[in-house]
């Protein structure tokens, strides 16, 4: 499984593209740093946009369903996926490394995002200790802001993954996954605020897994603060409905990549 899992690293880390996907968003970062403090003339401290990592977690997530997308659809388009399944490790196994695989890349682009924001933040905005608190999250440091909410980040990123992988073993096209893994990203948000206005009457409409995706918005709650009344979920409720929902799709992927003849591709 180790070497499994290696294997998948090596070859995601030798594609241009990844190097270039890592690039952009940590240029961005800095960019955004850069301009935050040529508009406000360096007087706003660096800590709200470090706590925050400078909004660039959508960025991230983006990129990350881009390589989950990519990481099994990319083998059948290739005819590759034929001299994997000979190698001496079950379906199920690399199904597995490749989940791993995505992970752990959205692990690494997550600390790198981290230092990158933390110093450029600093160096271009009015400098300030990151152990002071900030406004929204009680006797919170800014530290401690971001990286709960990387940390969070990470499990929303395994269920992207999870339902972005899902739909590559199905269609098996690279382009039509990677299309639909940015569409449930991006257009979540307003599937779910078309759900909110029905669910004062159907209060069970909030129990849907796009209503979980806003499980980040929670995360004042876990340092004491009220929910924001919009909110129709905790923190905790978001996090076992992720569970839930990424377990199975999860679940489903695997036996798909599973069952299907590669002889058929």
């Amino acid at each position: 499984m180790g070497n499994l899992i290696i294997n998948e690293w090596l070859k995601l880390t030798k594609k241009l593209g990844t190097w270039i996907m890592l690039a952009l968003l940590l240029g961005l970062t800095i960019f955004l740093c850069i301009l935050g403090g040529a508009i406000t003339s360096r007087q706003v401290g660096a800590n709200q946009t470090f706590a925050s990592l400078a909004s660039m977690l959508s960025v991230l997530n983006l990129i990350v369903v881009i390589v989950a997308a990519t990481i099994i659809s990319e083998e059948f388009s290739r005819g590759t996926i034929k001299f994997l399944l000979i190698r001496p490790y079950s379906r199920t196994q690399v199904y597995a490394a490749k989940f791993l695989t995505t992970l752990l890349f959205g692990l690494l682009s997550t600390v790198l995002l981290l230092i990158t924001c933390l110093a450029a933040a600093n160096l271009f905005m009015k400098a300030e200790s990151p152990l002071l608190p900030v406004a929204g999250f009680g006797d919170w440091s800014a530290l401690k802001v971001a990286l709960v909410t990387a940390g969070v980040n990470l499990l929303l990123l395994s269920f992207y993954i999870a339902i972005t992988m899902f739909i590559s073993a199905i269609l098996r096209s690279q382009a039509m996954s990677v299309g639909l893994g940015i569409g449930l990203l991006f257009g979540g948000s307003l599937f779910n605020n078309l759900l909110f206005l029905g669910q004062t009457k159907f209060p069970w409409l909030k129990w849907n897994f796009f209503n979980a995706t806003n499980i980040k918005e929670t995360i004042p709650q876990l340092a004491g603060q009220p929910l924001d009344q919009w909110l129709t979920l905790d923190f905790w409720q978001s996090l076992g409905l992720l569970g839930l929902y990424g377990g199975l799709l999860y679940f489903f992927g695997n036996w798909i990549f599973s069952a299907r003849d590669v002889a058929l591709t």
